[in-house]
């Protein structure tokens, strides 16, 4: 108790803030209620919890499928078993949401602590009240438990890298496979991670057996999830088989993509298809999971074919696009269905564009100081990657709004780099004018 009131007194501005934000989240919460939802992919995902705990199946839009990660699958049948699968399932998974974003919130003030003071660690968080961001944690989807286990990974990443504490090392572990089991797009992460210890002078032999490790930890816990997909489907599918549908997706976005009737998909697709394909398209699988895992793998195909296609024949408005105006998207895009308190949607993306242009000052201030720069390009490394892998596949801003905070922590950094600077100049020449009065 008496450590609790220590960090309250310390971190006081802070916490008038977070008390702001869980007040504004309460609020929210009531003027939507328990049970608002946007009949989408979260409907999909409560029923996909209500079935395992029922019948110990995992799907998705109704059929066995390897289209998710089960992470929050097992959530929601975990608060079946506790709360039954009525009204209070609702209300308990709206509360454990709430939860989530204020663990993130104050995940997010950790980690900017790490390079600015508490002043400017605390005033970056307000991003956090943006309309898109209340409103997202709202929804059960994997995007308020994914920002939760990301930034945490990211947090005892970044305090490894400085302090190089076990607790850390297994404590990344664990957030490690927590957001892969919710969305595997994390999944590079120990990868920028490692190459950063190396960049430290991170001792190599130690660095091997950390990696083995850690490695043989993930792997066995995806291992029952790689062994139910092989049983499932007769194919070895690691993390999802999802890819299919957003890599289409993507092929209409952007300028000048091709129109359908441009292409000639019949012969493209009777160059790239096996026997299996051939079933699907004769609708000769009899089991609903084959079509569905089928149906993507078919999409993959249509979108291979129109991407080659574009390539083809435009070559510039395709390089326009996939490195141009889908990273736009997701530099500034929001989630954000339904208006709150009246709010349009165009607050939202004022917002991103005042962040991001924050976000682009920062870190080049960064880079101009030279200080830590090996954790700024982990964290820089982990933003690029996302936003190149959304960019070749679907730009999207409910992909994009999990990633922003990652900008919140380098405008953290950057301004805290300028308030050093400012200091410092101050103290200068306030020392100059005192010497020479003396």
């Amino acid at each position: 108790m008496n450590r609790v009131k220590t960090i309250i007194k310390e971190n006081k501005f802070f916490c008038s803030i977070l008390l702001l934000y869980i007040v504004t989240s309460i609020v929210v919460l009531r003027e939507l209620g328990f049970n608002y939802n946007i009949n989408s992919d979260d409907i999909s995902y409560i029923n996909s919890g209500i079935e395992f705990y029922k019948n110990a199946r995992i799907t998705m839009h109704g059929v066995i499928s390897a289209q998710i990660m089960p992470g929050l699958t097992f959530i929601i049948a975990l608060f079946c078993h506790m709360f039954g699968t009525g009204s209070n399932l609702m209300i308990s998974l709206k509360i454990l949401y709430l939860l989530m974003s204020f663990i993130s919130f104050i995940t997010l003030y950790k980690i900017s602590r790490l390079y600015a003071s508490k002043i400017i660690s605390s005033i970056v968080c307000l991003f956090l009240f943006s309309p898109d961001f209340m409103w997202m944690n709202n929804l059960i989807l994997t995007e308020t438990p994914y920002l939760m286990f990301s930034l945490l990974t990211i947090y005892h990443s970044l305090k490894f890298i400085k302090e190089r504490k076990s607790q850390d090392y297994y404590l990344i572990i664990l957030f490690y496979i927590c957001c892969l089991y919710i969305r595997p797009s994390i999944a590079l992460l120990p990868f920028f991670l490692i190459i950063i210890l190396l960049l430290k002078r991170y001792d190599f032999k130690d660095l091997i057996k950390k990696c083995v490790i850690a490695g043989t930890i993930v792997l066995l816990f995806l291992t029952p999830w790689i062994y139910r997909n092989y049983a499932a489907f007769n194919k070895f599918i690691p993390l999802t088989y999802g890819i299919g549908n957003p890599l289409l997706l993507g092929t209409y976005q952007g300028k000048n993509y091709p129109l359908d009737e441009e292409i000639n998909i019949t012969n493209c697709i009777n160059e790239k298809t096996d026997e299996d394909i051939n079933k699907y398209l004769n609708k000769d699988y009899p089991y609903d999971k084959f079509k569905k895992y089928y149906s993507l793998l078919y999409d993959k195909i249509v979108a291979e074919c129109r991407m080659k296609y574009w390539w083809e024949t435009d070559k510039i408005s395709m390089i326009k696009s996939y490195l141009i105006y889908k990273p736009i998207i997701m530099f500034i895009s929001s989630f954000y269905w339904d208006e709150l308190f009246g709010i349009s949607d165009r607050v939202n993306v004022y917002i991103h564009i005042f962040d991001f242009l924050l976000f682009i000052a920062s870190s080049i201030i960064i880079i101009i100081s030279r200080r830590q720069l090996p954790e700024f390009l982990f964290i820089v490394s982990i933003y690029i990657y996302n936003v190149a892998l959304y960019s070749y596949t679907f730009a999207y801003g409910r992909y994009a709004i999990t990633l922003y905070p990652l900008r919140f922590i380098i405008i953290a950094w950057g301004l805290n780099i300028i308030y050093k600077f400012a200091r410092d100049k101050i103290k200068i020449k306030y020392s100059k004018k005192l010497k020479t009065v003396s």
